[in-house]
């Protein structure tokens, strides 16, 4: 007598939807940025060219002719990271003598562990790029301190779940004005201004607003999309972690421990300036393995991105500070 394998092969089209729909759901600042997947080179590699310097406008001109310069174009780049899952193993007997749909649950575990694991790591590309250096190769270069601005708040302790220690100033809406400003005298596009901001920092934002700050705010809540409100021209997101930086100003590794002198940012982006990239999507699956007696699955994903723009505008960090 043969039994019917309960986990049949999952389709590749139902997997890729699903954990394109997931990326997006659970990370909103994903689809609130430039989609470059259409200029993959090699299927690992993008490149934004970056225009040179314009040229000089004379009055009255009276010498010619005219001296003609050829603009020096440079250009930005981003590789696009192999994401994959531990493979995870189904036995026959789990699949056929459990009360619930372990498949199911297996192929939840990976792609929330996906989600999270992308959606932290495309913030720190927005802070942190590459550049072709003469003679080949890269050189990695992050959010200069130029476009870091320092929080204003009063001195609030720190969450002691966070492994920092002491104090830092809190973050205050006056932070977000002047971001604003930054963005404005840098002639960034006024609309599509975003910003993500870590819980316990959005509630010390929260606990800056005046009473009629806080109204304002309350009418602009998007829930369904994922937007809290709107301020000082940035629609506001919050995450349970954004990015940390040392006290040097350098953003640190998704996933390296907070050391007890880093500092918390906020990242606030303008839609134009920072770009993503998907490539290879699939789910690989292996049912009836003679040698582990059941299903085996793992799940692998190619993404990529960095700030559009070789001077960094249109993107900026609020970052605690002491």
């Amino acid at each position: 007598m043969s039994v019917q394998n309960p986990n049949p092969k999952v389709p590749q089209e139902f997997w890729s939807s699903y954990i394109v729909e997931k990326l997006f759901k659970e990370n909103p600042h994903m689809a609130l940025c430039m989609d470059e997947s259409k200029f993959v080179m090699g299927g690992s590699v993008v490149y934004i060219p970056q225009a040179g310097a314009k040229p000089n406008v004379v009055k009255n001109r009276s010498s010619l002719p005219a001296a003609a310069v050829q603009r020096a174009d440079t250009v930005v780049l981003y590789p696009l990271d192999d994401w994959t899952t531990d493979p995870t193993l189904i036995t026959a007997s789990e699949a056929q003598e459990i009360s619930y749909p372990k498949q199911d649950s297996v192929l939840g575990d990976i792609v929330a562990t996906m989600v999270e694991t992308i959606g932290d790591e495309l913030l720190y590309n927005w802070v942190r790029g590459y550049k072709p250096v003469s003679g080949g190769g890269t050189t990695v270069e992050y959010i200069p301190t130029t476009r870091q601005i320092a929080t204003s708040g009063a001195a609030t302790a720190v969450n002691p779940n966070d492994g920092q220690t002491g104090t830092r100033k809190a973050l205050s809406y006056k932070d977000f004005q002047a971001a604003q400003a930054q963005f404005n005298k840098d002639s960034v596009p006024k609309t599509e201004r975003y910003a993500i901001c870590e819980s316990y920092m959005f509630q010390q934002l929260m606990d800056s607003f005046s009473a009629n700050q806080m109204a304002a705010f309350g009418q602009t809540v998007d829930l369904e999309n994922g937007i809290l409100g709107k301020f000082a021209g940035f629609t506001f997101l919050e995450r349970s972690s954004v990015l940390s930086l040392s006290t040097a100003g350098v953003p640190n590794p998704v996933g390296q421990a907070l050391a007890a002198t880093d500092n918390l940012g906020c990242l606030v982006w303008q839609k134009n300036s920072v770009g993503k990239s998907m490539g290879t999507n699939e789910l690989f699956q292996r049912a009836n393995d003679p040698m582990y007696y059941g299903d085996i699955f793992s799940g692998r994903i190619k993404m990529g991105g960095r700030c559009r723009r070789e001077d960094w505008k249109g993107i900026a960090l609020i970052v605690q500070t002491t």
